[in-house]
C-alpha cells in the first residue's frame, strides 16, 4: 500500500511540474472543452472580480474593497451540497475578499503546494489533520504565465507586501481615521519600536513610545510628544513635495473616483441582464406548459413572478446608484483647486483619513 501510495503521489506531482494537474479553480476561472483554465465568460463575474483588484489599487487594503461593494453582490462558487458546482451570489465579506487577493491564481500562476497537511495524535488516540498555509517561498511548484490573470505577478507581490505591512502588529499600518496625521508611521528615534497613538478627553492626540515600557524595555531618552507638533512640520513637508504634481495628482483623483462609479453602475447593468434573462427563461417555461397541467402552471407562475421581482429590484438600485452619484468638479475646477493646494489640505470637508495617506511609505 505503502508503494502504491508513493507512485499516487509521484503522478500526481508530476502532473503538477507540467501544470496539468486539475483541482477546484477559484471564481472567476472555470476550464473550457480542452480542460484548460480559462477567465469565466461571464461578463459579471469578471466586472466582479475586476472591481476586487481595482478597489485594492484604489484604497490599499481589504477593508476598503468590502467597503467599495457595500450594496453590491459578490460571485461565490459552490462545492459540495446540493449547490455543488453552481455560480451563488452573496455578500463580500473580509475574509472572501483576503482570499481573492492572496491567490496566486489570478495573477496567472499555477502555484501546488500551497497548503500542508499533518496529522497529530491527542493524548486520547485520536488523530487530528490540519491544515497550514506555507510561506511562498516554500511552495514546490509554481508555474507563471500559466493563464491569462486578472493582474500580474508583479502586482500580486506587492498587494502581497502591502497586506502584511497594514496588518496592526507588523510593519506600517493603512490610512486610519482619526485626527492624528502620521498615525501607525512613527517609531521612537531611541529604542526604534513603533509609537502609539493616544487621544486624550480634549481630543488631542499624543504620540508615546508605550510598546517598550509595556516590554520593560524602555530607555531612558524614550517620550511621549504632543501630535500637532510633528504632524505641523509633516503636513509642510508633504505639502511641499506635492505641489510639482498637484496638477497631475488632483486629475487621477478625479479619474480614479469616476472609474469607481462607472464600475459600480456596470455591475447594477450587468446584473440587470442576468436578472432580465431569468425572467425571460421563467416566462418561456410557463408559456410551454399544458394548462391542463395547473399545478405545474401554478409553481411556474409563482418563479416567474419571483423572477419579474428580482428584475425590478435590480432597476431600482442602478436608478438609485445613479441618484446617489454626487457631482464630480469639472476640469477646470480641479485645475483651480490643485492651484491651491495648502487650502484644500486644510478644508474642513477634507477627510483625516486623505491626509494620513498621503503620508504613507
Amino acid at each position: 500500500m505503502h508503494i502504491l501510495s508513493g507512485r499516487l503521489q509521484g503522478a500526481k506531482r508530476a502532473a503538477a511540474e507540467r501544470g496539468e494537474l486539475r483541482f477546484p479553480l477559484p471564481v472567476g476561472y472555470v476550464y473550457d472543452d480542452e480542460g484548460e483554465c480559462v477567465i469565466d465568460p461571464d461578463a459579471e463575474v469578471q466586472a466582479a472580480i475586476r472591481d476586487v483588484f481595482a478597489a485594492f489599487a484604489a484604497g490599499g487594503s481589504a477593508f476598503q474593497v468590502v467597503a467599495a461593494f457595500v450594496g453590491r453582490r459578490f460571485p461565490l462558487r459552490a462545492y459540495g451540497g446540493a449547490w455543488a458546482g453552481q455560480l451563488r451570489w452573496g455578500k463580500l465579506t473580509h475574509s472572501r475578499a483576503l482570499g481573492v487577493l492572496r491567490n496566486p491564481c489570478y495573477a496567472g500562476a499555477y502555484v501546488y503546494g500551497r497548503y500542508s497537511t499533518r496529522r497529530q495524535v491527542q493524548p486520547d488516540g485520536t488523530v487530528r489533520t490540519g491544515i497550514k498555509l506555507l510561506p511562498r517561498e516554500q511552495w514546490p511548484i509554481v508555474l507563471l504565465d500559466h493563464h491569462e490573470g486578472y493582474w500580474t505577478w508583479a502586482e500580486y507581490l506587492a498587494a502581497e507586501a502591502k497586506l502584511k505591512a497594514n496588518c496592526t502588529h507588523v510593519g506600517a499600518r493603512p490610512a486610519r481615521e482619526g485626527l492624528a496625521l502620521c498615525q501607525g508611521i512613527m517609531f521612537c528615534g531611541s529604542c526604534g519600536r513603533p509609537m502609539t497613538t493616544r487621544y486624550h478627553r480634549h481630543g488631542q492626540a499624543a504620540y508615546g513610545c508605550s510598546s517598550s515600557r509595556a516590554d520593560h524595555e524602555a530607555t531612558a531618552t524614550c517620550r511621549s510628544i504632543r501630535a500637532d507638533i510633528v504632524d505641523d512640520a509633516v503636513a509642510d513637508l508633504v505639502l511641499s513635495t506635492l505641489s510639482p504634481n498637484q496638477v497631475e495628482r488632483a486629475l487621477a483623483a478625479a479619474d480614479e473616483v469616476s472609474d469607481r462609479y462607472a464600475r459600480s453602475h456596470r455591475a447594477a447593468e450587468l446584473a440587470i441582464e442576468r436578472a432580465q434573462y431569468d425572467a425571460d427563461r421563467a416566462e418561456r417555461a410557463f408559456n410551454a406548459v399544458e394548462p391542463e397541467n395547473r399545478m405545474v402552471a401554478r409553481t411556474l407562475e409563482a418563479r416567474w413572478e419571483a423572477r419579474l421581482a428580482a428584475l425590478d429590484q435590480a432597476q431600482a438600485a442602478l436608478a438609485a446608484a445613479r441618484e446617489a452619484r454626487p457631482a464630480l468638479p469639472d476640469r477646470t475646477a480641479l485645475l483651480a483647486l490643485a492651484a491651491d493646494l495648502p487650502g484644500l489640505w486644510h478644508a474642513p470637508d477634507t477627510k483625516d483619513r486623505d491626509r494620513s495617506a498621503c503620508c504613507e511609505p
